[in-house]
This record gives structure tokens, C-alpha cells and sequence, in this order.
């Protein structure tokens, strides 16, 4: 008698923190789940972002390598999002693409969300591409497709192969490199200063308006010496020479 009338009396005091908790519950379910919508949609924002800048300029820093990395196929649905079809067409647009999917996919395991484990996007993309005139150059397409499906379906990138004896390639620098390389061939006699300053800046040194030496904006120790010819409006020069890119420490004066 007297353990049910002590149950009694608890009663009316406990009651009201299981109604509290009853009802918050569902609260902080919501909050969690609004909290976890807003960080995907700044993670999709910036991979976007990311994406955009990569697809004007193919020169990626190490957090936008990490970023991409992580987003797997949500960077081939940022893609789809921003280029159109008409500008699958383009070389350039078409080269980048496939930067940005091999980028997304290189390391699998570091892929954040698990349904961007999968490459449904970056697959019907790399089809798209293959009906360009980029795409139909031989295995320009078919590597790509290969190493998206190795590195999704074992979960690990696909590993060159070394013979014994010879030396370890760093292929993501060489990649790299070869990025910076064909973006700064687009640079041709012919165009105009206005032009290069899309890809170069100028620096220190001994200049005149007819032979300068310019920089690479995003690695100050890629060079080129370039001669022009005057025109009446100087961001109108011609172009009349380039040398080809090479390393040099830079000069302040």
C-alpha cells in the first residue's frame, strides 16, 4: 500500500519531464535534420562553385582537389547543372569535364555521401562526350569510363603500372602540369594582350611595351616572354611572339 501511494505521488513529478521530453523529441529530430540540409546545401554549393571555376580555369588548387575528392558524383551533377550541350562541344569544355570526373573519382573512399558512390551522372555525361569530336579521339573516353568504374566498383583508384626498376611517376602532378601546359598553348601570335591576361599576369623586371615576360596567375613560377606589336589602345597589341613556358624564381622589381 504504502510502495503504490509513494508511486502516486512520483507520479505527478516525473510525468511532466516524459511530456517535455515527448514533445522536444521531435523538435530536435527537425533540427538535426534542417541542420543536416543546410551543411549539404553548402557542401553542393561550393562543389558548384568549385566546378564553375575549373571549367573556366583548369588549374586546381589542393582544397579544391580535396573538395572534389569528396563530392564524387555530385561534381558531374554540378556539371550538368552549368554546361550546356552546345558547350559539350567545345574541346576545351570537353577536356575540363573530364578533369573535373577524374578529380571526383580519383579517390573513392573519400567519398562523403554514399550516393555519390555512385557514378550515375559522370557515366551519362562521359556518353554525351563521346559523341563530340573530342570524345571520338581514340580512348580519350574509354579511359575515362574505365578508371570511373574501376575506382567506384572496388572502392579503390586505379593504380599504374610500374615495372621493376624504374622510377614512380607522380601521376596527379603530372596531370597537373599537363593541364597548365594545354591551357597556356590556347595563347597563340595573333591574339591579343587583353587575351593573355586571361591566363598571365605581368611581373618585376626589365620590360617594355613591345617584350614583357609574364607569369601563370595561379603558379608565378611558370613564365613566358612575350614580343607584341603596337596598336593604338595597348590592351589591343598583337601578339607576335610567345616563348615556350618555363620555371624561374620570381622578381619583385
Amino acid at each position: 500500500m504504502n510502495v503504490r501511494m509513494r508511486s502516486m505521488a512520483v507520479l505527478p513529478v516525473v510525468l511532466p519531464f516524459f511530456l517535455v521530453a515527448a514533445l522536444t523529441h521531435p523538435a530536435s529530430l527537425a533540427a538535426v535534420a534542417q541542420n543536416r540540409a543546410q551543411k549539404e546545401s553548402v557542401s553542393s554549393k561550393n562543389v558548384e562553385e568549385t566546378v564553375s571555376k575549373l571549367l573556366s580555369v583548369p588549374v586546381y588548387t589542393a582544397s579544391d582537389e580535396k573538395l572534389l575528392n569528396e563530392a564524387g558524383d555530385g561534381a558531374a551533377v554540378a556539371i550538368t547543372r552549368i554546361v550546356s550541350q552546345q558547350e559539350m562541344n567545345s574541346p576545351d569544355t570537353a577536356r575540363r569535364v573530364l578533369l573535373i570526373l577524374h578529380l571526383a573519382f580519383e579517390v573513392p573512399q573519400s567519398i562523403i555521401e554514399r550516393n555519390n558512390k555512385t557514378a550515375t551522372a559522370a557515366l551519362r555525361l562521359l556518353d554525351q562526350l563521346e559523341h563530340t569530336d573530342y570524345g571520338r579521339q581514340p580512348n580519350v573516353i574509354g579511359n575515362a569510363r574505365f578508371e570511373i568504374k574501376h575506382n567506384t566498383s572496388t572502392g579503390r583508384p586505379l593504380e599504374p603500372v610500374t615495372l621493376p626498376g624504374e622510377p614512380v611517376i607522380d601521376w596527379s602532378h603530372t596531370q597537373w602540369v599537363g593541364n597548365v601546359l594545354a591551357w597556356i598553348a590556347t595563347i597563340k601570335p595573333g591574339m591579343t594582350r587583353s587575351d593573355l591576361l586571361r591566363v598571365f599576369t605581368t611581373e618585376g623586371g626589365l620590360s617594355t611595351r613591345t617584350h614583357r615576360t609574364y607569369v601563370l596567375k595561379q603558379c608565378p613560377t611558370i613564365k613566358v616572354d612575350v614580343e607584341f606589336s603596337i596598336s593604338g589602345n595597348e590592351a589591343e597589341d598583337k601578339i607576335t611572339q610567345i616563348s615556350r613556358p618555363y620555371l624561374d624564381y620570381g622578381h619583385s622589381d
